[in-house]
């Protein structure tokens, strides 16, 4: 019997040892897993069943010392990774936030941090003040010293521009050669000009690389930040004013100006219409007679572009050809205007020369001559009644080069006139090197002619060069008798002027050429009274 008890009493503890075992197995699962020693511990307990109860005490205890050194090891592990991972998300985050070239603040952050300005300030607070600057001059650094010269001097503005904003400013590098500067909160309009004062003078100092030295300046714009302000929207207007600093001469601030701003959005807004008009040919030809005066009649036209708007209302040609200059969309709107001209003027009654304007952008324009061509033989418009007119303006810069163009011109049939003679300063040397046709006298000579003894003089010597150049002569600006009987006398063979008519639309030259002309202004019989004789 007791040795029956004692072998159940042997039995009940190998179950008990073994159900620890077991249970310390799953608890060192994650270890014994990695380690593959799993099976092998099993396979020893299964192996050691005849040990005696305080063997397999023993191995239990260590089991659990193992299993004690395990907690402790898995604990410092996780936290261990958990240090790394926190690291690596600082680290990534500080990356997503600065311009890995200069360690300052990039775009994004900058905006962050200004959005939050914006929004923790009430409508009594006073604003705060941002600087957006761009440097001038800084694209030859790349070209002139390499790009390892231009990336260290990013790197020494943005360190110049840390020094004066100190700690209590924000710098940031926005992209490029494009920096910003949230001014200290306890600055005031007057602080903030000076600030961008001294921006603009440490920025112009020269920066030294060994035996080299850079120069380059800054433009920067100032604007207001204030509460509940749209930061994109302030961006922009700080980028508008850095414009105005570029566009009055660069190496200065300007402050945003709203009014200026809303011209320019008006401006934008006019530029759009207008690509739209033009495409759907709504930039109509309007004609001012030219006219013969000893005959008396009507030989040509000038084509005046004019615009409808259907919300504006009339635009001034003043505005929008302007507009169209300074968005590159003028080559695009003389063609589509000379085209209409062409179709219209091929129905009129009469063959009148058509007088084209082209301006100095355009007679840069490398394809002017062959569009004036495909205008040309699109339309079946003759080319002997075309007369292309380029301002003294458009030719200066480079006679040879103009020679050139004004050849491939007078090469399609058409005839060349300068325009507004007498206000260029080498018209001479024009009418010398150039081959033109004709020559028109600048309005401001010829209205009130006969009240100005100074004019006179130049409209005379001017008819007298042109006779002597076989040139044609058209006076423009005629508005009076008194104009017209002057040019008449100089012997000007061609008028143009409100004395006869201002521009009109084409479906009304056909009415002046029936003979709305009869009443036409003649010449004073006597000219005493006007010449002076």
């Amino acid at each position: 019997m007791q040795v029956l008890s004692r072998l159940k009493a042997k039995l009940r503890w190998h179950h008990l040892v073994h159900g620890g075992i077991f249970l310390t197995a799953i608890a060192l699962f994650p270890i014994l897993g990695e380690l593959d020693l799993f099976e092998a511990f099993y396979d020893f307990s299964r192996a050691h069943e005849d040990w005696e109860l305080d063997e397999l005490a023993v191995l239990v205890l260590l089991l659990t010392v193992a299993l004690l050194f395990s907690v402790i090891y898995q604990a410092r592990h996780l936290r261990r990774m958990a240090r790394e991972k926190e690291a690596m998300r600082q680290a990534a985050s500080a990356k997503a936030r600065h311009d890995p070239m200069t360690g300052v603040l990039n775009r994004r952050a900058f905006k962050e941090i200004a959005r939050g300005v914006a929004q923790a300030l009430s409508p009594s607070d006073a604003p705060r003040y941002i600087a957006l600057m761009d440097l001038d001059k800084f694209n030859p650094v790349n070209s002139l010293h390499g790009h390892e010269i231009g990336d260290a001097t990013l790197q020494e503005v943005a360190e110049r521009l840390k020094l004066e904003a100190q700690a209590s400013g924000t710098v940031a590098r926005l992209g490029g050669d494009e920096f910003a500067v949230l001014l200290d909160e306890t600055a005031n309009a007057v602080q903030a000009e000076r600030a961008a004062q001294r921006l603009v003078h440490e920025i112009a100092q020269p920066f030294f690389f060994g035996e080299k030295a850079v120069f380059i300046g800054a433009s920067v714009g100032l604007v207001a930040l204030r509460y509940g302000d749209d930061i994109t929207e302030v961006m922009r207007r700080a980028d508008k004013a850095m414009g105005v600093a570029k566009a009055e001469g660069r190496g200065r601030f300007s402050w945003y100006d709203a009014d200026q701003d809303r011209q320019a959005m008006d401006r934008e807004t006019i530029a759009a219409d207008l690509r739209d008009a033009i495409a759907h040919d709504q930039v109509a030809p309007w004609f001012q007679p030219i006219v013969e005066i000893d005959a008396n009649h009507v030989s040509g036209v000038e084509i005046l572009a004019r615009w409808f708007h259907p919300e504006r209302g009339s635009i001034p040609p003043g505005v929008f050809i302007e507009i169209a200059e300074d968005s590159g969309q003028i080559g695009t709107l003389g063609l589509s205007v000379l085209r209409q001209a062409c179709v219209q003027a091929k129905d009129w009654a009469r063959p009148l020369t058509l007088s084209f304007n082209v301006s100095g952008v355009q007679f840069k324009d490398p394809n002017l001559v062959p569009s004036i061509r495909m205008v040309l033989e699109g339309t079946g418009f003759p080319p002997e009644r075309l007369i292309v007119e380029v301002t003294e303006s458009s030719v200066i810069d480079d006679f040879g080069e103009a020679r050139a163009k004004l050849e491939e011109l007078k090469a399609l049939g058409v005839a060349i006139a300068l325009d507004d003679f007498g206000t260029g300063y080498s018209s001479l040397t024009a009418l010398q090197n150039l081959p033109f046709d004709r020559l028109k006298i600048d309005r401001s000579f010829v209205t009130n002619i006969a009240k100005r003894a100074e004019c006179q003089k130049i409209v005379s010597g001017i008819v007298s060069l042109a006779q002597g150049l076989h040139l044609e002569v058209t006076a423009e600006g005629i508005e009076t008798v008194e104009d017209l009987a002057y040019v008449s006398y100089l012997q000007c063979q061609r008028g143009q002027g409100f004395l006869f008519e201002k521009a009109v639309p084409g479906d009304q030259v056909g009415e002046l050429l029936d003979g709305a002309w009869q009443d036409l202004p003649t010449v004073p019989v006597s000219l005493a009274k006007v010449v002076g004789t």
